[in-house]
């Protein structure tokens, strides 16, 4: 199952989610608590991009950024959702979604063709997701509502974004440094896969 969209996560997207608390947000489960990390500190991020359903779902959205320029256009096969296609906004493809049982996803450049559960990997601990892209790996973590993105392997890891959920859709957040170093298709389709209400695993 995907642990983000599940036991208490808020998510208007998927129907198995638990119901939103009084702040707008369930209760992180206590399955994500203590991390093997020391805490960060706070890095508010600058760039800011809203995935804006069309229908309901994240699957079929506009991500409009700064400057409410779109940037990315996710479609899905209506007829049989088996393909999910994320366009730039010159309408080329940067990254593409197979839902079979389990999923494949591929990223034009970045990203070769590989089952998600591979890509995002699930920890042992079921604590975060790894992500491997240019050559690094990152790590996905719940926190506060949030869902993280730092650096992996470092004494003081270094975030370089976050996904959020509101009524009006789903927000990503990202540093300057995390654009800087090609991650912005990468951030993107990992916020389709994560917040999708769908089995990645």
């Amino acid at each position: 199952m995907n642990p983000y969209a599940q036991g208490g996560w808020s998510n208007s997207y998927n129907p198995n989610a638990a119901s939103n608390s009084a702040s707008g947000w369930g209760t992180t489960p206590s399955l994500y608590g203590a991390l093997p990390y020391s805490t960060p500190p706070v890095v508010t991020p600058e760039l800011i991009f809203t995935f804006t359903p069309l229908d309901g779902t994240i699957l079929n959205s506009l991500v409009i950024g700064p400057k409410s320029r779109t940037y990315f256009r996710v479609s899905t096969d209506s007829a049989s959702s088996g393909f999910t296609v994320v366009q730039n906004s010159k309408l080329e493809s940067v990254a593409l979604i197979e839902w079979k049982s389990h999923p494949i996803v591929e990223i034009a450049d970045i990203v070769s063709k590989r089952s998600t559960f591979q890509w995002l990997a699930l920890s042992p601990d079921k604590t975060h997701r790894v992500m491997n892209a240019r050559g690094k790996n990152f790590r996905w973590t719940p926190s506060e509502g949030y869902i993280e993105l730092y650096s992996t392997g470092v004494a003081n890891p270094e975030r370089f974004g976050r996904i959020s959920q509101s009524q009006s859709g789903v927000k990503l957040e990202l540093t300057t440094a995390a654009v800087h170093i090609g991650l912005l298709e990468v951030c993107v389709a990992s916020t389709v896969l994560l917040m999708s209400g769908r089995n990645i695993d």
